[in-house]
């Protein structure tokens, strides 16, 4: 029998709940991400209220902005400076030497063979003792090796010596220096030679050692070395220059020798040996090798001592003249005492 108004049942249909669903679902998401959207568009204004502010309404006070290319970017790293180095430190500067004037006599020939007391009792405030004279002889018993058929004064001559060295005087010891008749003649090669390689002899007939010779450097640092070990205060050196008198065009150099920086290397090496406290000085004899390129001397060299000697009157006003006066302490070497200024009493 049929039903009435009804046909077969057939179930709940759910074809349109499914799409409520759908519908809803896109909703949500389109809402979430409106929303997400919509934060970058979020602006607080200084009381702290929120608001959009779309990109259509928004203004740029400095207009449209440049897009900037990568490449368009330079970096500049900047480098470290580097440090300064430190400056060195200046060396301090060596002050000068101050010496007192100089009142001295020269001990007379043969005076270490003398009683030492009486010796002493000649002497004025202070004593010049002759060690080593222009032939090359030595005036006392010395250690050091010398060449043979040199004049040597043994005997008690060193203890005489050493005895006045220890009184309360101020010693200078005068060494001839490259005038050595004696040493040219038993070392040829450390003497100054002519060109057919024969010993050179100056006006007085004596020979000369080379100041450039390692020879000559050796014997006469060790009896300079001798002198301020026996207790000399000073060490005064003469007949130190290439001689002038006589032939000088006849003495064989190189062509490239320079006799002045010789020099200079002579008295450098020879302080280097030295006690720091030796007064070293030169003296300066105008007949024997006056300032010029032929003696090697000059102004800056004579200089360089703590005191120059002068020979006579002239050569000591020469040497004023030329302001060493000022350079180092000049002493006039004399037969008769001076009213003034530094001397050595000739004997």
């Amino acid at each position: 029998m049929a039903s009435k108004g009804y046909n077969s049942y057939r179930g709940r249909s759910g074809g349109g709940g499914r799409i409520a669903w759908i519908i809803a679902l896109v909703l949500v998401l389109l809402a979430a991400v409106g929303y997400l959207v919509s934060q970058r568009y979020v602006v607080y204004d200084e009381e702290g209220h929120a608001h959009w502010e779309l990109p259509f309404g928004r203004k740029d006070p400095q207009g449209p902005v440049n897009p900037i290319s990568p490449d368009d970017v330079n970096i500049e790293r900047e480098e470290p400076e580097p440090e300064p180095e430190p400056e060195p430190e200046p060396e301090p500067a060596v002050p000068a030497r101050t010496l007192p004037e100089l009142h001295a006599k020269e001990l007379e020939y043969g005076c270490l063979w003398w009683d030492p007391q009486y010796v002493l009792s000649l002497a004025e405030e202070s004593v010049m003792i002759e060690v080593k004279r222009w032939n090359g002889g030595i005036t006392y018993g010395t250690e050091v090796e010398i060449p043979s058929g040199a004049l040597v004064e043994r005997g008690v001559t060193r203890a005489n010596l050493e005895e006045i060295l220890r009184a309360d005087r101020y010693s200078v010891a005068h060494l001839v220096c490259f005038c050595d008749t004696t040493y040219a003649g038993a070392y040829p090669q450390a003497a100054l030679t002519t060109a057919e390689n024969w010993l050179w002899y100056d006006a007085s007939g004596r020979a000369w050692l080379d100041p450039g010779s390692p020879e000559a450097l050796s014997y006469v640092t060790a009896l300079c070395r001798e002198c301020a070990a026996m207790g000399f205060d000073e060490i005064m050196l003469d007949g130190f220059c290439y001689p002038t008198n006589g032939d000088a065009a006849a003495i064989s150099l190189g062509e490239d020798t320079d006799r002045t920086a010789v020099l200079q290397s002579f008295v450098a090496a020879l302080r280097t040996a030295l006690p720091e406290n030796t007064v070293l000085s030169v003296a300066y004899r105008s007949g024997t090798g006056a300032l010029g390129a032929g003696s090697g001397l000059t102004k800056e060299l004579l200089g360089s001592f703590d005191r120059v000697y002068a020979e006579s009157e002239a050569d000591l006003q020469a040497l004023t003249e030329l302001g060493l006066d000022s350079a180092g302490d000049l002493v006039l070497m004399t037969w008769t005492r001076p009213e003034t200024g530094s001397y050595v009493l000739l004997s």
